[in-house]
């Protein structure tokens, strides 16, 4: 492709997208000089702990895909918005991508040490620790968009149904809200493509129950025992073998892999939002992506 001027690149995600995908994807590795114009890359451990990735390039080219895919689907160009909450915005795998944005960009997630290194490394973002329950640190009708990537994929549905109420309530009339889930393509590859299948690590009997759950209609939740759930495991007569995690977080918390199917959404979320638009594999032929707005006029808020 014929590349820009360097000055121009100061306009970040004002660039035509395909320009700054290449700056971000490619150019700010060939060429050293053009590394300054794009946003500045967490340590590898972060990176890791969000991705499971082990470089900075393929953490930029992900945000570049998730980027893409949210500017694809958008019924208008990013840049237009002029509040975006990032929700569960981690380490800035997505937020990096808005470096240049001529409007307001929030981003919020569990995770303190997340929080610490956007905070100071992001100055684009205002960023923000948000609990595992809300109510999330915003004011009512704040934001006119909010992207949510890999959040929905892990909650429960009771974790579900209250962070949807909580998003209608910071959601302005008419607002977009960009979502990502697992969806019946996600549960398919996971199903037979054995790398899909490590990554989500879960063992087969509950699987076999999401799969059911799925084909019904339902919400179906495996949960993991990583290092974000701090619900008890089952008691056993050999303590000295369960796992001990480093505690991020505070209170009780499931966190797993979710899969729901478009029928699921349509019937369960259309009790605080419209429906607007739903894209199957829209992130890496795997997460689909749905977008919504908010049932509401005049900043009321639908009843949960």
């Amino acid at each position: 492709m014929e590349h820009t001027l360097h000055s121009d690149y100061e306009l970040g995600c004002q660039l035509p997208l395909e320009q700054w995908a290449w700056l971000n994807r490619t150019g700010a590795f060939e060429d050293p000089s053009l590394r300054p114009y794009v946003a500045q890359f967490p340590p590898l451990h972060l990176i890791e702990n969000v991705s499971g990735l082990r470089s900075e390039q393929d953490f930029a080219s992900h945000g570049v895909d998730l980027y893409a895919a949210v500017s694809m689907i958008s019924p208008k160009p990013l840049t237009e918005y002029r509040n975006i909450l990032d929700f569960g915005c981690g380490c800035g795998r997505l937020s990096r991508m808005f470096k240049g944005h001529p409007h307001e960009l929030s981003g919020c997630d569990i995770d303190k040490r997340h929080i610490e290194w956007v905070s100071k490394n992001i100055d684009f973002m205002t960023a923000s620790v948000s609990s595992i329950h809300p109510p999330l640190p915003y004011s009512n009708d704040q934001f006119d968009c909010v992207i949510s990537i890999s959040v929905f994929s892990h909650l429960n549905e009771k974790s579900q149904d209250e962070f949807l109420a909580d998003l209608c309530r910071i959601s302005q009339p008419g607002a977009y809200l960009f979502v990502s889930v697992h969806g019946e393509n996600a549960m398919q590859r996971a199903a037979h493509e054995k790398p899909i299948r490590e990554m989500i690590a879960v063992e087969e009997a509950p699987f076999q129950v999401a799969q059911q759950r799925l084909m019904e209609g339902g919400h179906a939740f495996i949960l993991q025992r990583g290092h974000l759930t701090t619900t008890p495991e089952p008691r056993t007569r050999f303590p000295f073998f369960r796992k001990k995690r480093e505690r991020l977080i505070q209170g009780a918390f499931e966190y797993g892999i979710t899969f729901i199917p478009l029928s699921y959404i349509q019937s369960h979320w259309s009790r605080w939002f419209e429906i607007v638009d739903f894209r199957p594999g829209a992130i890496h032929n795997f997460q689909d992506l749905v977008v919504l707005s908010p049932k509401k006029a005049g900043g009321s808020v639908p009843a949960r």
